[in-house]
């Protein structure tokens, strides 16, 4: 039963009730919004570290077929191993296990150079060793008056055509915007997007070539708040006559403000069949700030 405050005391703490109840409520808000605040820090850590620093087949930093308007951080170096089944070519299904490197080319300019060297286990008995080397340039970053990172590049990458068409060899070069799709002060990591357009050649020994601009589009969405758990996907317009569309999906684990990440999906390269089948890369940055 309520009964009405006896003393001066009781009526005194009885009065400050209700203020006292709204100081709780703005301590309670004050403390949400410090934890979004820093849940947002560590998420933008994340993503200024190895975030953005992995790699596609060839080594380029970007999603796991096309390359993205990322690059190393200042001092940074990825190092990351891959696995992709690169379909069936005459005689047998291709498996390519490759080494894939990005390095910043210094401190202050924005320059990404890249490479991969690839070992094909290739239909039947015919196994080869190939390579790639590439090159991008940052033009802007989010922060500019632009509000979109755009980098253009140009690489050379060689995979194996199986036993009609032997080393397919590939030069391609890409212009490409990268931006995010939120705000971090959410206290989540935004979504990623990315809009390219490539042209790709591709020359092999008694076949007479073909070239082909295409576009292509991808997304990095995060599954946890910091991102460390996020789903991958990219879809594009055929690379070469005859080919299918290349697309990728996969789940990427990679530890907030740590170097190690790891992804596993699918992909169909749109070359040599038109089936999607598995890959795996499994990254580490050494260095950077």
């Amino acid at each position: 039963m309520d009964t009405a405050p006896t003393s001066g005391i009781e009526r005194f703490f009885r009065a400050k009730e209700p203020s006292q109840r709204a100081a709780r409520g703005q301590h309670q808000n004050r403390m949400k919004t410090i934890w979004n605040v820093a849940l947002a820090t560590i998420a933008l850590a994340g993503m200024s570290g190895a975030a953005h620093a992995d790699l596609n087949q060839v080594g380029e930093v970007g999603l796991p077929l096309n390359p993205t308007a990322q690059i190393p951080q200042a001092g940074g170096f990825r190092l990351q191993g891959n696995y992709y089944d690169a379909g069936r070519a005459f005689g047998g299904t291709i498996r390519e296990y490759s080494v894939g490197g990005a390095i910043r080319a210094g401190q202050k300019l924005p320059l990404e150079v890249s490479g991969n060297i690839n070992y094909s286990n290739g239909a039947g008995s015919n196994k080869k060793t190939l390579f790639g080397i590439g090159a991008k340039y940052l033009f802007s970053r989010e922060n500019d008056p632009i509000g979109v990172r755009l980098a253009v590049g140009a690489g050379y990458g060689e995979t194996d055509g199986g036993f009609l068409l032997g080393n397919l060899r590939n030069y391609h070069a890409y212009a490409v915007a990268t931006k995010s799709l939120g705000q971090l002060t959410q206290g989540r990591v935004p979504i990623t997007g990315h809009l390219g357009l490539r042209y790709d050649n591709y020359k092999a020994s008694g076949f007479n070539g073909t070239n082909r601009a295409s576009v292509y589009l991808g997304a990095e969405v995060p599954v946890t708040p910091t991102g460390e758990v996020q789903v991958l996907g990219e879809i594009g317009t055929k690379v070469i006559k005859g080919g299918g569309s290349p697309y990728s999906a996969g789940l990427r684990y990679r530890p907030t403000q740590q170097p190690f990440g790891a992804t596993i999906g699918i992909q169909r390269q749109g070359v040599l069949d038109n089936k999607g089948r598995i890959f795996i890369q499994i990254g580490y940055t050494f260095g950077g700030r």
